[in-house]
């Protein structure tokens, strides 16, 4: 899958941030919206347009859990384990994913349509539980919206 920005991409990016360095995140984030994940020739091609060492994109990809390191499902689905967010019902909400998505954590739908994960913290500790799905937040997250945005994900595949 095709993961190269356009010049025009590129142009934009660099506009809002003349350091170039500091485009690092928003660069990553087009890749992926294209790709569906960051594979090592992403981010080699990501250290390239910013002049630094490919190990330094490296660090970054693994240090933020929204990014992707491998194909992963169409939906991203990421449940916030903070202490806050358990105390709050994540783990049973994380219990019921399981359950209705019949996977586990780190696992793809085989319709490639859901990867469910774990996270330690969404910032959103004054609304725990909560939950990314993509880039939507729910907190506080409740069983019956996520079954909702699911549902929802499920009607508009194809």
């Amino acid at each position: 899958m095709e993961y190269k920005l356009t010049e025009k991409e590129i142009d934009s990016i660099f506009a809002r941030y003349p350091d170039k360095k500091a485009a690092l995140l928003p660069i990553l984030r087009v890749i992926q919206t294209k790709a569906g994940y960051i594979s090592p020739e992403a981010e080699k091609y990501a250290a390239e347009l910013i002049v630094v060492q490919p190990a330094r994109v490296h660090e970054v990809v693994t240090f933020y859990s929204w990014f992707r390191e491998k194909p992963e499902g169409k939906n991203l689905i990421l449940v916030c384990e903070s202490i806050s967010c358990s105390l709050l019902g994540s783990e049973e909400i994380l219990g019921h994913l399981k359950k209705t998505l019949g996977i586990d954590v780190g696992e793809t739908t085989p319709d490639k349509l859901f990867t469910l994960g774990t996270v330690e913290c969404l910032a959103h500790c004054d609304a725990s539980p909560s939950v990314m799905i993509n880039d939507e937040i729910l907190a506080p997250a409740t069983i019956e919206a996520i079954e909702r945005v699911i549902e929802e994900k499920r009607r508009n595949t194809g």
